[in-house]
């Protein structure tokens, strides 16, 4: 009951890169994966776009209105799909924001939650991602990644960046449903593929030499364990989660989501919405790996993934901006 729970909030618990086999990283790779059947069940065909209506998504930022927003920090990893999904949304409307990378073997950067005072309802909490609002990170935090999304909505919404009919789409059962969806769906496939080789894992868990915050000791000692780690626990979550073929479960969820398009540029109608923007951000997080190649290759999603990047654009959250810093 515990694992369904915690998994249906959509987060990466802390502890994801540890095994039994590698005590240094010891711990449960699955809870990557949220504890659903490893069905790509879409919600109904042809999708759901908004004609007449504005999506979630905005035109151009206007300065004056995202000064207004909170300094917002996000706690990370970097190839985490929720992560991904919340930085998607925050690149799209171009608001400015830093992270900070976690280190799964010792997770020091959670000291935030756990000095947190008993009652605060991120108190103690150990998984990715966990944002702060304001000057003062240590008196506003956020996490899980549902409940962030609905404070930066509503957050954006109070500084002007979208208004208030926009903010009402956010809460459109047809968009959640496709929300819910990529987290429930689509992540769950996401480390399988990742991971179906050594080699594999090795790269997807190279983004660790890049960490700013890492020592040198860190960078290797998650690149050589982490990878390790991951490996090992492939085979134990395609058994858990029934999943026979993983390039084929994610070809056919990638496909279901090319068929609720239904021909469209983006699931909003002319612009994204909240839908599109969490598909983006969650495929985002296999960036430059061998699984992005051969969803980029094997399904039909390179049109949309190409308009997507051309709306969301890489902007404080990147890869490149935190090593720029």
């Amino acid at each position: 009951k515990e694992s369904l729970s915690s998994m249906a909030r959509s987060t990466i618990p802390i502890g994801w890169l540890r095994t039994a086999m590698i005590p240094a990283a010891a711990g449960a790779c699955a809870a990557m994966v949220p504890a659903r059947p490893a069905r790509c069940d879409a919600p109904a065909a042809g999708g759901w776009g908004f004609f007449g209506r504005r999506s979630i998504a905005s035109a151009a930022p206007d300065p004056a209105k995202i000064a207004k927003m909170p300094p917002i920090k996000m706690y990370q990893y970097e190839i985490c799909p929720f992560c991904n999904k919340v930085k998607a949304v925050l690149d799209y409307h171009g608001i400015p924001y830093t992270t900070v990378e976690v280190n799964p073997l010792t997770k020091k950067e959670f000291k935030i939650t756990k000095e947190l005072p008993e009652g605060h309802p991120a108190q103690g909490y150990r998984k990715v991602p966990i944002t702060s609002f304001g000057a003062d990170e240590s008196k506003d935090i956020v996490g899980d990644s549902p409940l962030i999304l609905a404070r930066l909505v509503e957050e954006m919404t109070t500084a002007g960046v979208i208004d208030a009919t926009v903010s009402k789409e956010w809460k459109d059962p047809k968009v959640a449903d496709w929300v819910k969806w990529c987290d429930s769906k689509l992540a769950v496939l996401l480390f399988p593929n990742l991971t179906r080789t050594y080699g594999d894992s090795y790269k997807a868990f190279g983004y660790v030499m890049d960490a700013p915050n890492f020592t040198m000791a860190d960078k290797m000692s998650n690149l050589m364990a982490g990878s390790l780690a991951m490996w090992l626990a492939q085979g134990k979550i395609k058994k858990k989660y029934a999943i026979e073929d993983e390039r084929a479960a994610l070809k056919q969820c990638v496909g279901d989501w090319v068929d609720g398009l239904g021909g469209r540029d983006f699931m909003g109608g002319d612009k994204p919405n909240l839908a599109d923007l969490a598909v983006f951000g969650t495929l985002r997080a296999v960036q430059e790996s061998p699984t992005q190649e051969f969803v980029m290759s094997e399904t039909p999603i390179r049109p949309w993934y190409e308009r997507m990047e051309g709306k969301v654009g890489e902007r404080s959250g990147s890869r490149v901006a935190r090593l720029a810093e």
